[in-house]
């Protein structure tokens, strides 16, 4: 997949396009990238995205994100995007008429003679174009439509503020089928105190992006990956109050019956379920007992 950013000096010819956030890339998402795929027909398949949402940007209200930008491009990839194009928000660049953005970023930057979206897309200086816009100029802009109904979870229409909501609570499965993939959180592994080692557990450690939106701290079935390989773990998310005192969330997990170090390597930690909340123990002795209680439960699925 090529990532490039919209201020570079590249156009783009005979593309499929789909623009948004996509904070998360839920399900709904994916039936808009599945089309692009379905409808590509050896054409590019573009996703426009921004780093936050045109309100958000005008309103300083800038919120933590389901998936940083990382993530998305991994997930993107993944899915078989072929260009991920980034377009920082301006002033300049919301200002633009639905004209404007149809001529200058669809048709002279991005090429598009296709775009695939939602029923409630809205772009355009204050979110005046609609699909009934592009629809009625799909012949002056020689840009066909095709309009994709929302996907449902429990007969409610999936948003990224719902899968918000089920993160802040920790329903990581019931995030997880809205996300139709895992919450995942994607970090380079850090050194610790090591004190894994000493008490024959060690553990992988990612420090998470400062905007990235966690569940409650405690502890999740997870399955990290690194180097395209997948191993079973158990993963802390919190301050570890038995041996730190710190406020740095951390994420921390223990390999299965793993052994190499992974100090500088990236990794994927994909949550599954959550086990039970964090704690602080007595000793060393006893957070270590708790870990093994933990790994046999997880063994036992």
């Amino acid at each position: 997949m090529r990532v490039i950013e919209f201020s570079d000096g590249i156009k783009l010819n005979n593309t499929i396009v789909t623009v948004g956030k996509f904070d998360g890339i839920h399900k709904g998402h994916e039936k808009l990238l599945d089309t692009m795929a379905e409808n590509a027909n050896g054409r590019k398949k573009v996703v426009l995205t921004f780093a936050d949402s045109p309100d958000a940007f005008l309103n300083d209200e800038s919120k933590n994100t389901i998936f940083t930008e990382t993530e998305k491009r991994l997930i993107c990839d993944s899915l078989g995007v072929d260009v991920y194009m980034s377009m920082p928000l301006t002033k300049e660049f919301l200002s633009l008429t639905p004209d404007e953005f149809v001529q200058k970023v669809l048709k002279e930057k991005i090429g598009a003679t296709e775009i695939v979206c939602g029923p409630d897309f809205r772009f355009g200086a204050g979110a005046k174009g609609d699909i009934w816009f592009l629809k009625e100029n799909q012949v002056k802009n020689n840009l066909a439509v095709t309009v994709i109904d929302k996907e449902q979870y429990h007969d409610t229409d999936i948003s990224s503020t719902e899968i918000r909501e089920k993160i802040v609570e920790g329903k990581i499965e019931e995030v997880n089928e809205m996300l139709d993939h895992p919450y995942t959180i994607t970090g380079k592994v850090e050194k610790g105190k090591s004190l894994g080692r000493t008490i024959e557990l060690p553990t992988a450690n990612v420090i998470p992006d400062s905007n990235k939106l966690l569940p409650p701290n405690g502890v999740y079935r997870t399955v990290v990956v690194s180097k395209h390989m997948s191993y079973p773990a158990i993963t802390n998310i919190g301050v570890n109050p038995t041996v730190e005192d710190t406020k740095e969330i951390r994420v921390e997990s223990h390999i299965l019956n793993f052994k190499d170090d992974l100090y500088g390597e990236i990794i994927e930690v994909r949550f599954y379920e959550f086990i039970r909340p964090e704690k602080k123990f007595q000793s060393v002795d006893e957070l270590k007992e708790q870990i093994m209680k933990d790994m046999s439960q997880l063994l036992k699925q």
